[in-house]
């Protein structure tokens, strides 16, 4: 197999993909073997797959008024 092959064949985690920031700090020279085995391997396991995960698999209520969106605020209390 050819390594282009070989890498186009390979599962990579899809916030990688995307470019989420909160996965940078695995990206390091130090870590990079980490990266590798995680990122590009069991991102499964990854906490922050998960947690990224759990949060898109989460609706947004939206507030309607006569058909029109209402942006809900915060009220502090």
């Amino acid at each position: 197999m050819k390594p282009t092959q070989q890498i186009a064949s390979m599962q990579c985690c899809p916030y990688i993909e995307e470019g989420y920031s909160a996965c940078s700090s695995r990206f390091t020279l130090g870590r990079l073997d980490q990266a590798c085995s995680v990122c590009f391997g069991a991102f499964e396991s990854c906490s922050m797959y998960q947690a990224l995960a759990n949060n898109a698999n989460v609706s947004n209520l939206d507030m309607t008024i006569n058909g029109c969106a209402v942006e809900l605020r915060p009220t502090g209390s």
